[in-house]
């Protein structure tokens, strides 16, 4: 009994304590509330392009006039469309491109896309290539 005594007196002195900030140290790093607001296009000389970032940075972006879109309607007509402000600019520059076959395979996934998105173009105007990703730093609803 005696010893069951001691080991009670060093939990009481410290050693507990530390045991608990020893296991915070080993704990994940947790990230709530963590969000991503992403706005970037770039046009080159020869009419290709890139946009990426999410829909919640495009809606909160300083400049009023950037917006971001994936759109389709009844006849098959796709479009990609930005709206965005490049660095050093007083006005807005409109990117677009209308996608291919392969990315038209995931153009459903992108109409209804709430996270990151990257979208490439070649100087015809044409999807190249699409990527998106789904995660809760790139979503405010």
């Amino acid at each position: 009994m005696k010893q069951l005594s001691s080991s009670r007196s060093l939990v009481r002195k410290g050693l507990l304590p530390g045991i608990a900030l020893a296991a915070l140290a080993l704990a994940p790093v947790a990230w709530g509330g963590l969000q991503s607001r992403t706005v970037f296009c770039q046009k080159n000389t020869d009419g290709s392009g890139l946009c990426y970032g999410n829909l919640v940075g495009f809606r909160q972006d300083a400049a009023t006039t950037s917006s971001a879109s994936f759109r389709d309607d009844m006849v098959g007509g796709r479009l990609f469309q930005a709206y965005a402000t490049p660095a050093g600019a007083t006005t807005y520059t409109i990117y677009s491109c209308v996608p291919d076959a392969v990315v038209g395979e995931l153009w459903e996934q992108a109409l209804s896309t709430r996270g990151f998105f990257r979208v490439e173009w070649d100087a015809t105007g044409t999807c190249k290539y699409l990527r998106l990703v789904n995660g809760s730093q790139n979503t405010n609803f």
